[in-house]
């Protein structure tokens, strides 16, 4: 009864969002763009809202409704929606076209503030996105290896393309799309995040290892956190076998503290890919690290790399408001602190009321990065593979749903807390969430 209630109540409030879907799934393949962006409703019999504008920590559909946002834009907008100062900048620019197709200042301005606020980087080349910078980064270490394979994380997610699309999701089964080649034939080589036998898989495959590639925090595969000793282990054993090590940091660079998050941990690699936060909200990816290996794509070099090449490559506005925002986020040193420590006990108080409780639910992350596990049963250990071989979706939508209806959205069962949330906005999440959690698991699982 709850959650057929909580159906009608979504479907009554929603009456355009609704009209606009079923014109969405006429022309769009499922509707959606971005595959998660339907945040699996389809499944329950409804749709995801349609948004039309952010402000700050909230977000407003098309049917007017205003919800307390936890998604960011894939977790990009570290300070809130439409900020005032980044806003101003992009309609001065505005007046002076908004695409050029050359080179410009900024880009080079842009560059030189990674460099200055992290250590590992030394040369840096710009892109569109997060998936093209892994791509490149890996391009790049093939090249200076002269190796062919690759080493990720199983859950790892480094985009949808076909360099590393593997083993992504429980039942890992090797490539997670039809269309690319198998894991072997694609020189991809997966490995257990925070688990000794890496040394084993690193010595075996050595003379054919260009990379390993790793994110500090599996962000889409799940919020787990890679732990610092083994991050350190991955440096010590790649050097040794003359491997390139790149950290992924498009979902943690500049999320936890105003630069990349392997300044915190002291950890650094060859290479590393950014994106998401350093745009400022705008499309972008880049590839920094060590000048010998970026240096590989200098165009006037004989048997270059070729990187980049995109007409939208160090776009105007993405430069502009990186700009921008990584001045912002250089005096926000107290704000880190705030949401950090905000995440840290919003993970924790749930995962205590989930366990007095004896729900279903896990809530993993680091930090201001927080993901709420749906499961179909109670783990007695918080273990990266069966808390995601366990995931239940239809449950994920309809605790989604309910949340919606309440006027909270996120994405990966909440996502990301930004400077613009507020302490009784996050007490409102947590009682919200105590609240609905064992109504749906008391329908779902009777």
């Amino acid at each position: 009864m709850f959650l057929k209630e909580e159906l009608n109540q979504y479907i009554n409030s929603h009456s355009k969002s609704k009209k606009m879907w079923d014109r969405a799934t006429n022309v769009l393949a499922g509707g959606v763009s971005h595959n998660i962006r339907n945040l699996n409703l389809p499944l329950i019999g409804a749709f995801p809202p349609f948004i039309k504008e952010g402000h700050g920590s909230k977000v407003i559909d098309i049917d007017s409704n205003t919800y307390d946002d936890y998604w960011g834009a894939h977790y990009a907008m570290i300070t809130g929606y439409s900020n005032p100062t980044i806003q101003e900048k992009i309609e001065d620019q505005l007046t002076n076209t908004w695409h050029l197709g050359t080179v410009m200042e900024q880009q080079v301005l842009m560059a030189e503030k990674l460099i200055q606020d992290n250590k590992s980087v030394e040369h840096v080349r710009f892109c569109t996105s997060g998936t093209e910078a892994a791509m490149y980064a890996t391009r790049l270490a093939r090249a200076f290896t002269g190796k062919k394979k690759v080493a990720k994380a199983k859950l790892g997610w480094h985009g949808a393309a076909d360099t590393l699309f593997y083993d992504v999701r429980v039942p890992l089964t090797g490539k997670e799309t039809r269309g690319i080649l198998d894991d072997k034939e694609a020189g991809v080589i997966s490995i257990d995040i925070n688990d000794q036998t890496v040394v084993d898989v690193l010595n075996q495959h050595s003379n054919e290892l260009a990379a390993v590639i790793v994110e500090p925090v599996l962000g889409g595969g799940g919020g787990f956190p890679v732990e610092p000793e083994f991050l350190n282990l991955l440096r010590e054993e790649t050097m040794r076998h003359d491997i390139i090590l790149i950290f992924d940091e498009i979902i943690t660079g500049y999320r936890f503290c105003n630069s990349l998050y392997q300044n915190e941990l002291n950890v650094f690699p060859d290479l590393t890919t950014m994106g998401k936060i350093i745009g400022g909200g705008f499309p972008i990816g880049a590839i920094g690290g060590r000048h010998d290996i970026v240096e590989q794509a200098n165009p006037t070099i004989p048997d270059r790399v070729w990187i980049g090449g995109g007409t939208f490559s160090n776009y105007p506005l993405s430069m502009i408001a990186g700009l921008e925002i990584l001045k912002i986020l250089k005096d926000s040193t107290q704000e880190y602190q705030r949401i950090n420590k905000l995440g840290e006990a919003l993970i924790a108080d749930l995962n205590q009321f989930f366990r007095e409780e004896q729900l279903s639910y896990v809530t993993i992350g680091h930090k201001s990065l927080i993901t709420l596990h749906s499961l179909s049963k109670n783990l007695e250990k918080y273990d990266p593979a069966e808390i995601v071989h366990y995931s239940d979706k239809q449950k994920e939508a309809w605790t989604q749903l309910s949340l919606l209806n309440r006027h909270i959205t996120g994405m990966h069962g909440i996502g990301a807390l930004s400077f613009a949330h507020t302490s009784k906005q996050i007490h409102y999440l947590r009682e919200t969430i105590e609240t609905l959690t064992p109504k749906v698991s008391k329908e779902i699982h009777r």
